[in-house]
């Protein structure tokens, strides 16, 4: 496989989003105005990245009720259970070969150390609320591991089984207060799930004016970039298959529109810009309206997460031309946008493409 990486002239952009679904009279259809299961655990999990006590909070007030009287071993059980979680050979199994183990010490210990949540442990103890513990601790987690800003992405099945074998750990949880705390955790955060987030998307959009500066910084440097690109191309032998995210996607469509390169039997675009500029008319190479020129004979298939506002579907536009593939993050925005390379659908998208060219 060969890389042409062009992100440090460039950079990426962050202007686009999934096809738009309000009514033609600016509505919301019907059909997409029920919150769905995933839509709501989506919407935590957006909330408690952003705030891992989020439940936490929720369930402290809700429920009646003095955890005064909370035996002490009852909540000392409960902490040394939480401070013994990095030693767990269970937990120790999930990290990642060569990534630092000492990840899970500093989310242990930045969880005991807000007070917050400290003081919060006596209450949760008396009500062995340890799915609710176990899911601000991986939210925690989540932040320790990403915030560096490194390239470190945790994927949405690797967070689940992880609050899983934290809260065994913990001593697992009966039905009760962590599922009436999650239930009314999703009725909160439901106003940042799917059906309104889409509503109010064409706003979101609008006011992310900033990000169109990578769009215009690649329209002043998108002809060296493209050229180079095919340049690369035509430099290896054999078929080859053409894969790009975000930004990446445009220069890779562009570079097959602007050169011949008969050797390109596969695009692959994935959280794709393409559909969103070319609706604009502001694709370089490709004028709105324009048919694809006879030499783009390679198959193309774009991969889509309809929860990234970053990304487009394609086949209205192209139609014909293109195919579209649905997969789910399982991320809300906007770590969908970059949990494409977590997302085993992708992989066998990719795959199957291959395979059938």
């Amino acid at each position: 496989m060969e890389t042409c990486s062009w992100g440090d002239v460039l950079g990426v952009t962050s202007v686009s989003g999934p096809a738009e679904d309000d009514g033609a009279d600016g509505s919301t259809p019907s059909n997409d105005t029920r919150l769905t299961w995933s839509d709501a655990e989506r919407a935590v999990w957006a909330r408690l990245y952003d705030d891992p006590l989020f439940e936490i909070r929720l369930a402290v007030p809700a429920e009646p009720g003095d955890a005064s009287s909370v035996s002490p071993r009852v909540l000392d059980l409960l902490l040394s259970r939480i401070r013994k979680i990095p030693d767990e050979p269970a937990v120790q199994e999930l990290v990642p070969p060569g990534e630092c183990q000492d990840h899970l010490r500093e989310a242990v210990a930045d969880a005991l150390r807000n007070t917050e949540f400290t003081a919060a442990l006596p209450f949760l103890a008396a009500r062995k609320s340890h799915d609710l513990v176990a899911r601000c601790l991986t939210a925690v987690h989540v932040r320790v591991r990403e915030r560096d800003g490194g390239t470190v992405v945790v994927s949405a099945a690797e967070r689940d089984l992880l609050w899983r074998v934290f809260e065994k750990c913990l001593g697992s949880a009966p039905l009760g207060l962590g599922d009436r705390t999650r239930a009314a955790a999703w009725s909160t955060a439901q106003h940042m799930a799917r059906p309104v987030v889409r509503r109010h998307r064409g706003r979101l959009l609008t006011r992310a004016t900033p990000a169109l500066g990578d769009i215009l910084l690649y329209q002043a440097r998108g002809k060296p970039l493209r050229t180079f690109l095919a340049e690369r191309v035509r430099e290896i032998p054999g078929p080859v298959a053409l894969l790009g995210h975000s930004l990446g996607g445009v220069a890779c469509f562009e570079s097959l529109v602007a050169h011949d390169l008969p050797n390109v039997r596969l695009l692959v675009t994935v959280g794709s810009q393409v559909p969103y500029l070319y609706g604009l008319d502001a694709l370089a190479t490709h004028r709105l309206g324009a048919p694809l020129p006879d030499h783009f004979r390679a198959r193309w298939v774009n991969v889509v997460d309809q929860e990234d506002l970053l990304a487009f579907t394609a086949k209205d536009h192209f139609e014909g031309r293109v195919t579209d593939v649905e997969v789910d993050t399982r991320e809300p925005f906007p770590r969908a946008h970059g949990s494409y390379w977590t997302t085993p659908q992708v992989y066998e998208a990719v795959r199957a493409a291959v395979e059938e060219c």
